[in-house]
């Protein structure tokens, strides 16, 4: 390269710096008038318009629509298979627990619990034993032990993605009920 062609890239690199670091310069200035203006009582921040934090999103991961069904009688009855039940439930947890992903949603309700355990009850199913103690700690309104039963039917149907790991809040429940079966 010659003399004249070495200066040449030498001016228009240095332009090219002087004007990206003059418009990030000019955009931060915006910015900061904006603020001191919204502190005076103007319009609204630039923050207001930044990407929802990580708690606000997993909330709305957790408690958006994800399919569910608002089916409140469940048509099951002494012929219905084990694994039919077994989804039952597994969908049932879903308005209690966080989880890395969740699909689909059955109501957890008085009457709900009490068709399943009806039926879990009357079963002849390998796992009777677990599935009607959890159904009937589900009866009584006790739901401590939500994640591990989400995870056990998780399990059972083979589950490799949406483990639970966490409680929904009250005020989330009532928000993923909201979502999903109104």
């Amino acid at each position: 390269m010659n003399k004249w062609g070495a200066i040449m890239s030498f001016v228009f690199l240095s332009a090219l710096l002087v004007f990206i670091f003059h418009s990030h310069y000019v955009e931060e200035a915006e910015q900061d008038k904006a603020v001191a203006e919204v502190k005076k009582g103007g319009e609204k921040a630039p923050e207001d318009d930044v990407p929802k934090t990580e708690e606000k999103q997993e909330i709305e991961e957790q408690t958006g629509f994800i399919g569910g069904e608002a089916r409140y009688d469940l048509e099951i009855d002494a012929t219905t298979p084990e694994y039919v039940i077994i989804n039952i439930m597994h969908l049932m947890t879903h308005q209690k627990v966080r989880a890395e992903q969740k699909w689909g949603a059955i109501p957890m309700t008085e009457d709900t619990v009490r068709q399943v355990h009806e039926v879990v009850a009357n079963s002849s199913f390998v796992n009777k034993n677990r599935m009607l103690q959890i159904a009937e700690r589900w009866k009584t309104g006790n739901f401590s032990k939500i994640v591990e039963d989400h995870n056990y039917f998780w399990r059972l149907e083979g589950g490799t993605i949406g483990e639970a790991y966490g409680f929904l809040t009250a005020e989330e429940e009532v928000l993923f009920i909201k979502n999903n079966f109104e």
